[in-house]
């Protein structure tokens, strides 16, 4: 199996390497994947794509249209927490640029709980940016947890440290792996 570093690496270039028409695309065909799966549950805690991570825009978006509870990770005190999205002129960028809600109303307790990683394998592990925020935030919040990926991201194995969270689910354009 290649390391953790090395599949990171691997990944981000890879995934950096697509053109915003690719990365858009197959983020319009998860999110209707995503929403058609779970636009009938109640509260999502979601995230703010950066950097070429599927995008989730359209997600929130619809989601808060149709009154559903949204929530999406905040910087506070040295890690995560969630944080009510109030629509789009709540929003304030955070520590790493990232744009977040600046909302303190904070809740642990989800329908479905969208992440995003840098690679996921068929063992549901991920692999993110290596700073464990969101191995951190997960242990503190629950909910069905749903990676959400594009299909080259998708890999036999993963390492995994004592501290990482398997996911329940990963989307990806092409395919539904259910654990």
């Amino acid at each position: 199996m290649r390391s953790k570093e090395f599949l990171r690496r691997e990944m981000l270039n890879l995934r950096n390497g697509l053109s915003l028409a690719d990365a858009d695309e197959k983020s319009r065909i998860i999110g209707e994947i995503f929403l058609n799966l779970f636009g009938q549950k109640e509260s999502f805690l979601l995230y703010s794509s950066v950097n070429n991570e599927v995008r989730t825009k359209f997600i929130i978006d619809t989601l808060y249209k149709n009154g559903k509870l949204v929530y999406l990770p905040k910087y506070s005190k040295g890690g995560f927490i969630s944080a009510l999205y109030n629509g789009e002129t709540s929003m304030v960028k955070g520590k790493f640029g990232v744009m977040e809600p600046d909302s303190m109303d904070s809740r642990d307790k989800f329908d479905v709980i969208a992440i995003p990683g840098v690679a996921f394998g068929l063992d549901f592990n991920r692999i993110g940016m290596g700073k464990g925020y969101y191995d951190t935030m997960l242990k503190k919040v629950k909910g069905l947890k749903v990676g959400l990926s594009y299909q080259f991201q998708i890999v036999d194995g993963i390492d995994t440290d004592p501290w990482d969270e398997k996911m329940d689910m990963i989307i990806t354009e092409e395919n539904i792996y259910r654990r």
